[in-house]
């Protein structure tokens, strides 16, 4: 275990923290979630502390709950299409047709609506409806530099999945 440091309010010093995973709950549209989170408590006096990554990380364990129990596409899957597509998020955000900082958001961790997840997981894992998007709404983006690597992108994944279902 890595010792890091952190204050603790009862011992009014910085100290050691003890992590434990632990089953926590989370509300989302007044519904209940169920999740395993961690928290840190004082090695000193055991009062539990708060630890900013741990925060993140619950929020994260959180959301993941509520998109698995939604049909929501995953955070990693959402941050995978922009390396897969060599598209960069905001040019891939204004050929959706999305506000230029939505995909930003969604790979930031925000959670899409149902319709847009649904268009994300399409893309995800179907490159020849990528490609068919890509081809009708190239107009959207705003350099032939971002259509070109990302058209390359997406017939290399076509070609691949030719290959591989000839086998």
């Amino acid at each position: 275990m890595n010792p890091k440091k952190v204050f603790c309010e009862e011992c009014r010093n910085d100290v050691n923290y003890i992590e434990t995973s632990v089953q926590m709950t989370g509300t989302i549209k007044e519904k209940v979630y169920h999740y395993a989170g961690k928290e840190a408590h004082c090695a000193d006096c055991g009062s539990e502390l708060f630890v900013p990554e741990f925060s993140d990380f619950n929020l994260r364990a959180l959301y993941d709950v509520f998109r698995k129990e939604n049909g929501l596409i995953s955070l990693e899957k959402i941050r995978e299409i922009p390396e897969k597509y060599a598209i960069g998020k905001r040019p891939l955000s204004l050929l959706l047709g999305w506000g230029e900082q939505t995909f930003s958001r969604y790979a930031e961790g925000d959670i899409p609506t149902k319709q847009y997840s649904d268009t994300l997981l399409r893309i995800y894992n179907d490159p020849a409806f990528y490609a068919e998007l890509l081809e009708a709404n190239k107009g959207n983006l705003k350099s032939a530099l971002a259509y070109e690597k990302s058209r390359k992108a997406a017939l290399a994944l076509l070609s691949a999945n030719s290959l591989s279902a000839a086998k």
